[in-house]
């Protein structure tokens, strides 16, 4: 039935002194390699163990001499079989390759005359008996087949290593002795960090290697950092007109940013202290102040116990009506606003059907001024969402009770109750509806609500790139509209808009706005995760921060990107407040913003931005421009260049007018 080479002839016939020969490069040239084995070889010149036991997913190559079209390449069917052209159904798995090779001359010498079979492994995962099961941390857990004089660090390779939240000193092998199983325990970050080579133990056929998760493992930053910034203000107090004051303000400021990103931790810190020195205007001399954001999620009990925190403290313009200067430096006419929140929750699976949440939230709002209350907020909140089970058709059930105390004003109850459902028409068009109870209480009649929820919406979805979500019903003693759409134009660029009515106090905004703060671990700056752009403080919104309960109506579209060495983006916002005092104010603002990386080193950015706000008594028009130039002078200094111009109007009084322009230089460094 043919012939073969005489290659293939030694093969079978004088293969072992070739069996006892070394191989340099397992690499090179596998196929020449292959067809010099013995019986009995591994693929990529590992010489198996004579006990050897063929398992499922093995592939195996049958070569029968002076038999080409007999011979082949197969993959162990998951039943333990393989089928050839003679023989249907062979069961190999249990066989070593070399009982293999003599039950297969047994079963074709019915067709061939003296047949010889040779048995060649070209890729394996060995019997279940033979294999060594990596679970838990690492890169790739899997089963490994064993092979002889297979160390700890061979199997640490074969499954890419360990995870970064492994905890490799706390690993356990188990390995069966008899009827009982023993538990051997492994130091694989010594193996692996430290090359400690008395951490490498032979491996048995039937290893067990568990890999836990380590509380603190994971990424960890901390980068101690420190800037000086000089800057020039020729209105330094943002007086009108022909009153103006110019003077310089030294800053420097020392902080530290931190980044955990663990396998039960994870969270962000950047703070520093701004030590001021100003010679001219109202705050004159020096000065100290305190900015830090911090967000994150601490896991005490893995998938049962989480605890989230957000903090954030900056200087604020506390009303619309304020002025303020176009630089950071300048702390005119700004207030210490204090802003923390913790909320301890758990967690329950109810098998398939629901995952339940329950969850305490404390929150603090300081404010240093006499205009705005102190307040302390004490929330509850319990909530049942439909698990696997659905799927087609979605629900959700939660119920909430919050009681805000203020130091100088009326306190502040919330009661809701709220069922929601979404049914999937089609794969992407959803149907949702809810209905609830809700009862809100500030001590005002005018803004008491006790009365009935409900709210039916409709969202399209018809890739990942696109979502449209529109609604209508009543909350707050208000029946409005809602909606949502965010469409990537790219994978970097995004169209966003939104729009949405709610009852409110500024305290209760300013916990809010927590929501939408995340830390950019790249940039290793805090983000708006709507808009993707730097955010100085989570209290940097665009209302009043006082004692007043608002109605707000708030409109937002916008287009972020970036593309190739361009970054940009261009955001409308539309705010109409409608206050417990009849002082309704509206605020509309458009904001567009380029930068540029001109090279590895440079990189400029600018800014304009328009608000037009409707106090009631006054509109004022502001006008501000931006542009700066960084430098990075080393790989962990950089130094900077920027200028503000701002241009105040007002139709009421020129007394609320003004113009300034700012220059400020500096560098900053990381360690």
């Amino acid at each position: 039935m043919g012939g073969v080479s005489a290659t293939a002839l030694s093969l079978s016939f004088g293969s072992l002194a070739s069996a006892t020969e070394q191989v340099t490069d397992p690499q090179e040239n596998l196929a020449n390699q292959a067809a010099q084995k013995p019986a009995g070889t591994l693929y990529g010149g590992e010489v198996a163990s004579p006990d050897y036991l063929i398992g499922p997913g093995d592939v195996v190559e049958l070569l029968v001499l002076r038999n080409p079209d007999l011979s082949g390449v197969y993959t162990v069917r998951p039943d333990g079989r393989v089928s050839t052209p003679l023989i249907e159904d062979l069961m190999v798995v249990g066989h070593t390759p070399t009982t293999l090779s003599r039950e297969l001359e047994e079963k074709l010498s019915v067709y061939i005359q003296d047949p010889v079979v040779t048995v060649i492994v070209r890729s394996f995962s060995g019997d279940l008996r033979q294999q060594i099961r990596v679970v838990g941390e690492a890169q790739q857990p899997q089963a490994v087949a064993f092979r002889d004089r297979m160390t700890a660090l061979d199997v640490l390779i074969a499954v890419g290593g360990l995870s970064s939240n492994a905890d490799g000193n706390s690993a356990v092998l188990l390995r069966r002795e008899g009827d009982t199983r023993r538990q051997i325990p492994l130091r694989l970050d010594d193996l692996v960090d430290d090359g400690d080579s008395t951490a490498n133990i032979a491996m048995a056929p039937g290893d067990v290697i568990i890999i836990p998760e380590g509380f603190f493992s994971g990424d960890w930053r901390v980068t101690p950092t420190i800037s000086f910034q000089e800057t020039f203000s020729d209105n330094v107090d943002q007086d009108p007109d022909g009153e103006e004051e110019s003077a310089f303000i030294s800053t420097v400021r020392p902080g530290i940013t931190f980044f955990a990103n663990a396998a039960r931790i994870n969270w962000a810190f950047s703070g520093n202290v701004a030590l001021r020195q100003q010679n001219g205007g109202d705050d004159e001399g020096a000065d100290a102040d305190v900015d830090l954001n911090s967000s994150g999620t601490v896991e005490l009990f893995n998938d049962l116990f989480f605890i989230d925190g957000n903090a954030s403290v900056s200087q604020e313009v506390l009303t619309s009506e304020g002025s303020s200067s176009g630089s950071d430096d300048n702390t005119s006419n700004r207030e210490t606003v204090q802003n923390y929140r913790l909320s301890p929750y758990v967690t329950n699976r109810l098998g398939d059907f629901a995952r339940m949440e329950s969850r305490y939230t404390f929150s603090q709002v300081f404010v240093d001024s006499d205009d705005a209350s102190d307040t302390s907020t004490h929330e509850g909140r319990l909530s049942l969402n439909s698990g696997p089970d659905f799927t087609q058709f979605s629900w959700g059930l939660s119920a909430s009770a919050s009681e805000a105390m203020s130091s100088d004003d009326d306190d502040v109850s919330r009661r809701d109750v709220n069922f929601s459902t979404t049914y999937a028409v089609t794969r992407s068009f959803f149907l949702i509806g809810s209905v609830g109870y809700q009862e809100f209480d500030d001590g005002d009649n005018d803004n008491e609500v006790d009365d009935p929820t409900w709210r039916t919406a409709a969202r399209w979805q018809p890739s990942s790139r696109t979502q449209l979500e529109v609604g209508y019903g009543q909350r707050d003693n208000e029946v409005s509209f809602d909606g949502d759409l965010r469409y990537n134009i790219t994978p970097r660029t995004t169209l966003s808009a939104s729009y949405s009515e709610v009852l409110r106090t500024s305290q209760e905004a300013l916990g809010q706005n927590f929501d939408n703060i995340a830390f950019d671990p790249d940039t290793g700056q805090f983000v708006n995760t709507e808009t993707g752009q730097v955010v100085n403080s989570a209290n940097d919104v665009p209302f009043d921060i006082d004692d007043e309960t608002t109605r707000v109506k708030t409109f937002r579209a916008g287009i972020n990107g970036s593309r190739d060495r361009d970054s940009f983006g261009l955001n409308f916002r539309a705010n109409l407040e409608d206050n417990d005092n009849d002082d309704d104010e509206s605020e509309y603002g458009v904001v567009a913003n380029w930068g540029r990386t001109l090279n590895n080193r440079t990189s400029v950015n600018t800014s304009g931005e328009y608000e037009y706000n409707d106090l009631g008594n006054s509109i004022e028009n502001e006008y501000t421009f931006r542009a700066g130039l960084n430098y990075s002078v080393f790989t962990n200094i950089s130094a900077n260049v920027n200028y503000t111009f701002r241009l105040r109007e007002s139709d009421e009084s020129s007394s609320d007018e003004f113009l300034e322009n700012t220059i400020s230089v500096g560098l900053s460094a990381t360690f």
